[in-house]
């Protein structure tokens, strides 16, 4: 078995990363967008019967555990690549201290529970929202301030 370089476990490791930003980035605007239409075009979300709703649910919850499972994955292997690098290449002495502290000694066994969070908050404030207009909207008697 032939050694690791250590410049192609670095590249591998910023690929990682680079992964990692793009699924979140690609969360992020999936759910600009899913609140975009719960909050400011409530009346099309209004429009959609039972059936409509639960399918439309579905499929957020299924983006959810899709994208979740992804990040978290992502994490895993990120975690697992870095503990490589400080098992072959992580000698402190080598390394600038804040360089050491926060790259060769980052830890990212935390962050899977962090996107089971993140995941679970955002379907349960769209499953609130369809499942109650009052959720998201002001009293009948009162018009809103983004529409005036």
């Amino acid at each position: 078995m032939t050694p690791l370089d250590e410049g192609a476990l670095l590249e591998a490791i910023m690929d990682a990363r680079g992964q990692i930003d793009f699924l979140w980035q690609f969360f992020v605007t999936v759910h600009i967008a899913i609140f975009a239409l719960l909050f400011i075009y409530d009346h099309a979300v209004e429009g959609l019967n039972w059936v409509g709703k639960i399918f439309s649910v579905a499929g957020i919850a299924a983006f959810e555990w899709i994208n979740g499972n992804a990040l978290v994955n992502a994490y895993f292997t990120l975690h697992s690549m870095h503990e490589q690098y400080r098992w072959a290449f992580g000698q402190a002495n080598r390394f600038h201290a804040s360089f050491y502290g926060n790259f060769v000694l980052a830890d990212f066994s935390n962050r899977p529970e962090m996107v089971v969070y993140t995941h679970s908050t955002a379907l349960a404030v769209v499953l609130l929202a369809f499942l109650s207009r009052r959720f998201i909207q002001a009293k009948s008697g009162r018009t809103s301030a983004w529409r005036d």
